[in-house]
């Protein structure tokens, strides 16, 4: 029965992992885009020229901070996946614990 109900620590822990791995690999990428700038003659010189320029320059800070967002949301899926394991330890060894305590007599921990 108790392996209905188990929680493969190992898988948590690789999966929070992977989750630094992935916040680790799209801040690589907004560096990689934050580098990189268009400058405003690219757009030429005619009167909608500016607002386009303009429009990409807003367009390109809000998918550096998407990605930011994206970096910083897989850090706290693997801070809570690293949260919910510790918790799933926690519990097994509170058991352990309590039923070694029983089998020893005591019956308060």
């Amino acid at each position: 029965m108790p392996e209905q109900f188990s929680a493969a620590q190992e898988a948590l822990h690789a999966f929070a992992r992977s989750a630094d791995q992935r916040a680790e690999k799209v801040r690589a990428i907004r560096s990689g885009l934050a580098s990189h700038s268009v400058h405003r003659e690219a757009f030429g010189k005619l009167p909608e020229s500016d607002e386009i320029s303009t429009d990409y320059e807003e367009r390109q800070k809000d998918v550096l901070d998407t990605l930011e967002d994206i970096a910083t949301l897989q850090e706290k899926i693997s801070e809570g996946v690293t949260a919910t394991a510790r918790s799933y330890q926690d519990s097994d060894d509170d058991v352990v614990q309590a039923m070694s305590s029983v089998h020893h007599g005591g019956g308060g921990r």
